[in-house]
């Protein structure tokens, strides 16, 4: 990681960033130009950045953006049930979450409502960040814009 990267946020998600799981995201691409960890990263760096602006939970909004993607499979292969993709893995992030990191009720919450307006309508400011900050990643990911942390140098992702 870039020094550039606020310490804090890193603290906020260490636990997350060293499980060898959850880096298996890297393994999946995603929004055509990137990788499913990458794009994780990046919503819960923005959603880090802006919780924190806005005097909301940054470290349940930092863990929520990087978990709501935390599904293990390529939809392309097949789910694991017959709903879906948009409705179908929020529910198995939040349950992989849930399995694997100690999360609270408000960074499951985020992770549920992540898809609004095809999910659940997000219930705290930390779910509308992940949200916005949601898309707003897959916006500029599909068009292959650097943001965040793809910005040149700022992460580099090696295989496990």
């Amino acid at each position: 990681m870039s020094e550039d990267i606020d310490p804090e946020y890193l603290e906020d998600v260490s636990d997350i960033l060293t499980n060898r799981e959850f880096l298996a995201l890297n393994c999946f691409k995603h929004h055509y130009a990137t990788t499913r960890l990458m794009h994780s990263m990046n919503v819960s760096y923005i959603s880090w950045l802006l919780a924190k602006k806005l005097g909301c939970d940054a470290k349940a909004a930092a863990r929520a953006g990087l978990l709501h993607d935390f599904f293990l499979y390529d939809p392309k292969q097949g789910r694991p049930s017959r709903e879906l993709q948009a409705f179908c893995h929020p529910k198995v992030a939040a349950a992989n979450s849930k399995a694997t990191f100690d999360i609270t009720e408000k960074e499951k919450e985020a992770i549920l409502s992540h898809m609004f307006p095809l999910g659940p309508l997000p219930k705290t400011q930390e779910a509308w960040i992940i949200t916005g900050a949601d898309k707003l990643c897959a916006c500029v990911e599909v068009f292959h814009i650097g943001i965040a942390l793809t910005r040149s140098g700022r992460v580099v992702v090696s295989a496990a």
